[in-house]
């Protein structure tokens, strides 16, 4: 067998499984609280929400819920206490305004909470929520048009907030299917996994690929699992989320399976309970978003959170591999400062996406990227956090000689440690590397 053999083989095993997948269940991420923050009691803490409900959209793309969802969640968030901007049917200057605002509200700490219900675009790798006044008529003219949900996660990560909740009651899908119900988005594909910044957990009404509906009553599924949920006293934010992602799953016969992504540092709760203590930590600049490098719950968060990335479902696997891919190969300079601040700050997709890229190198002609050193740096600090993707290239790398003295034992135990987690790609590698001395392993193919 040929080293780069075991390379091809594996793009082979990920072209015909992700051919196989139609889905993926949703994920999580739990963080640890690092060793010294600064505190803040959350009952006396700033709280500020912005809540944006868009359905006024030309046309087809009319929506019929998201005013009333709007006004329903900001109704919850100031029964908690919070200082609630409601903004119905937001043009792009009025949304990057409000958000500016919510900012600035939160320079001195204490928490911000984002809800937005309206319609959502992926383009090229990014996420963008779409005001009214976007032309959603022409693919090409939406991205211009909207708003990065990159952005809003920037603005609220570097707006001195101790902690942010962004609440996404949206997603990128045909908004008339064939059923004849009404859907939040404006194409066929979903949201990406977009990552929280440090002290923050992003929610999606659904995961990548599927559908958000607008709801067939008053309330979009979403909306009301929400607000049944989310300030219940003493119910931790992601406990609280663990339940809306079984209501909604329940209420919609599975067709529609919420995520999140959460940095939180420790344990919070939208209303405390009485007694029960309430202390806000504040994130430290450039700490890593899943602070460890372990796959097992997190300080203080409920039982059963692991880190989003490890999850053993063979399509959870795929689909965030084949996302780090795309980002890989659609990676130009003018994404690099963002990527490499978010993969500095700990951001293991970030890191995932720049290690494969200068791997596989990037951009086109005589400027045109490609580094083994680089691509070892990145793959190295993922693997830090047991990514098993990390891992798995970083196996390849070793067995192939890339940019390291060619080592099968080397890359024999990277692939061990992706292939404990149940990482496919990594199986097969190290059926191939059986296969070599002569004594193949089926059993790692069919476990």
């Amino acid at each position: 067998m040929k080293p780069a053999s075991i390379q091809d083989g594996r793009r082979l095993l990920l072209a015909l499984l992700v051919a196989c997948i139609a889905g993926a269940a949703p994920a999580v991420h739990g963080a640890a609280a690092p060793a010294t923050l600064a505190t803040l009691d959350y009952r006396q803490a700033p709280k500020f929400a912005l809540v944006v409900g868009n359905q006024r959209y030309g046309g087809a793309f009319a929506l019929k819920n998201a005013e009333r969802d709007a006004q329903l969640i900001a109704s919850r968030l100031r029964e908690a206490g919070y200082s609630t901007t409601l903004r119905l049917n937001a043009d792009r200057a009025t949304l990057y305004a409000d958000i500016g605002k919510l900012a600035a509200q939160l320079r001195d700490g204490g928490v911000g909470a984002f809800y937005y219900a309206g319609h959502g675009v992926q383009q090229n790798g990014r996420n963008y929520l779409v005001p009214v006044d976007a032309s959603m008529q022409h693919a090409a003219a939406l991205a211009p048009s909207a708003l990065p949900v990159d952005y809003l996660i920037e603005r609220l990560k570097d707006s001195g907030a101790h902690l942010s909740l962004i609440l996404l009651d949206a997603c990128r899908n045909d908004p008339g299917g064939a059923d004849g119900r009404l859907y939040r988005g404006g194409g066929d594909s979903g949201f990406v996994a977009a990552l929280p910044a440090n002290g923050m957990l992003v929610a999606y009404a659904t995961q990548p690929g599927e559908r958000a509906q607008d709801g067939s009553g008053e309330h979009g599924p979403f909306a009301l699992a929400l607000a049944n949920w989310l300030t219940r006293p003493g119910v931790a934010v992601e406990q609280a989320m663990k339940h809306v992602m079984t209501q909604v799953r329940a209420s919609t016969r599975d067709e529609q399976r919420p995520w999140m992504a959460t940095s939180m540092v420790g344990s919070f709760a939208l209303v405390p309970a009485a007694g029960q203590p309430a202390l806000l930590f504040r994130p430290r600049a450039g700490a890593p978003e899943a602070a460890g490098a372990r796959a097992l719950p997190a300080a203080g968060a409920p039982p059963g959170i692991v880190q989003w990335f490890q999850s053993p479902d063979l399509a959870q696997q795929m689909l965030l591999t084949t996302q780090i891919a795309r980002e890989a190969r659609a990676l130009n300079a003018d994404d690099l400062p963002r990527l490499t601040r978010q993969a500095r700050g700990g951001s293991v997709v970030a890191q995932a996406v720049l290690g494969s890229a200068y791997r596989d190198g990037f951009g086109v002609g005589t400027s045109r990227l490609r580094s083994n050193v680089e691509a070892l740096k990145w793959l190295r600090m993922a693997a830090q956090q047991a990514m098993p993707y990390a891992l798995n290239e970083l196996g390849e790398m070793h067995y192939l000689g890339h940019g390291v003295p060619r080592d099968s034992a080397r890359a024999r135990s990277y692939f061990q440690a992706a292939a404990d987690q149940g990482y496919a790609p990594a199986r097969l590698n190290l059926f191939q590397l059986s296969a070599e001395t002569g004594t193949p392993d089926l059993q790692l193919l069919l476990r």
